[in-house]
């Protein structure tokens, strides 16, 4: 009886065999195209990393850059930027306002893209104030030594118009001292030369006796003046009693 079924049948059979065999194929294809699908991208994602990690650069100097500079030209290279603000620790919002210090790595070492440079930053603020505040310190420093300078000049000007005076009065002092010696001397030579003049007046030759009644006879004698101790002098004749008669 089976057979008899089978035989008036022989087209299902064949449908159910076909069927079969399309559904064995198609969870084969399906099989290889999902472990092509997940090896596929995992190969491709390994590339990539082994092409990022061997690309090296060499790090640019920004130290004196403003923030927003340098991390526009590290960016720009294709690394990552760390700031930090080493004197205050304030949080950095505006890159312009801050000023590069350090970096880690150094200007010139070599890194790898992707890796982070480290920055040591510093607000325009706080530089401007640490120099104003520099600048006062250098010129009160310049005063102080232009004070100092001013005040040894001042000292050695005082010494030297001081040194000047003693040598004037010292000068002044010898030239009066050297006045009043001529002076005296002159006096002394004047003296000495009326005492001669008196003494070669005096009457060598009149006589131990002489006697005059009057200084006309005495003048007439050729004897006058008389002096106190010659003879003929009297003191009749010396009206004024300096010790010279008949002197006019």
């Amino acid at each position: 009886m089976n057979n008899n079924l089978y035989a008036a049948h022989p087209v299902t059979g064949r449908l159910k065999k076909s069927l079969a065999l399309a559904v064995l194929a198609g969870l084969l294809l399906t099989g290889c195209g999902g472990k092509q699908a997940s090896v596929e991208p995992a190969s491709a994602a390994t590339s990539t990393a082994t092409a990022t990690a061997g690309a090296s650069v060499a790090v640019p100097g920004v130290v004196g850059l403003t923030l927003d500079k340098a991390t526009d030209q590290l960016k720009g290279l294709g690394f990552k930027v760390e700031a930090k603000d080493i004197v205050d620790g304030k949080t950095i919002i505006v890159e312009k306002n801050w000023q590069v210090m350090t970096q880690d790595p150094a200007s010139g070492a070599t890194a790898a893209k992707g890796s982070t440079v480290h920055l040591g930053v510093k607000s325009l603020d706080k530089i401007a104030a640490e120099k104003a505040a520099a600048e006062k310190v250098a010129a009160d420093k310049a005063a102080a030594e232009k004070a100092a300078a001013k005040a040894v000049a001042d000292k050695a000007a005082a010494e030297k118009a001081a040194a000047d005076k003693a040598s004037a009065d010292q000068a002044a002092a010898a030239k009066a001292a050297a006045d009043q010696a001529a002076r005296d001397a002159a006096a002394k030579a004047a003296a000495d030369q009326q005492s001669a003049q008196k003494f070669v007046q005096a009457p060598a030759q009149a006589p131990a006796t002489a006697y005059y009644a009057n200084c006309t006879a005495a003048k007439n004698a050729g004897a006058a003046p008389l002096h106190r101790g010659q003879p003929g002098y009297s003191s009749s004749l010396d009206r004024d009693g300096d010790g010279v008669a008949c002197e006019r």
